[in-house]
């Protein structure tokens, strides 16, 4: 059966000391072009230096510098992408925003013209069946006289006075 403690005494020294200074770390997969850029700036974020710009030198597995501006991107099989492709597929992805965009923007125009061209049947539709409005009938002079006294009793309002607005109006 096997010592579970080990020779503890000879592997204290030989333990493995993390690189990193954040903690833990996990495995991702990145381009081969960005791998050495992207190291780079995570060793400077770990440091907690301030990330300078990883695009001008960066080194290669023989820590030879090498100029990341000169060398080419690569797609994952490890093909250079070349530089039409590389600009058709930032103006594809821009160009589908767009599209969509508009789609959106054509959909909705639809929409609200439906809206008003429903509005405007409703509309139409409400007016043809709203009620004629007759001409004013005006009340008789002798009523308007009755209840002007009875409000104001102290006017002098006649009849004939009364008849003559009323007449007044009606031209």
């Amino acid at each position: 059966m096997p010592n579970p403690k080990g020779h503890e005494d000879s592997i204290k020294d030989s333990r493995f000391k993390a690189a990193w200074q954040s903690g833990p770390t996990r495995t991702i997969r990145v381009p081969i072009a960005l791998a050495d850029a992207t190291l780079e700036y995570a060793r400077q974020l770990d440091q907690g230096v301030e990330p300078g710009d990883t695009q001008e030198k960066t080194t290669t597995q023989n820590d030879d510098p090498v100029d990341t501006a000169s060398s080419e991107p690569r797609d994952t099989a490890g093909n250079i992408i070349s530089p039409e492709t590389r600009v058709n597929t930032t103006q594809s992805h821009d160009t589908r925003d767009l599209v969509d965009k508009v789609t959106w923007l054509k959909a909705e125009n639809k929409r609200l013209q439906n809206l008003l061209s429903d509005l405007r049947v409703e509309l139409n539709d409400t007016l043809k069946n709203a009620p004629v409005v007759l001409e004013f009938e005006p009340p008789e002079a002798a009523d308007l006289l009755n209840r002007l006294k009875a409000k104001h009793k102290k006017s002098t309002a006649s009849l004939a006075d009364i008849e003559a607005i009323l007449e007044m109006i009606e031209e």
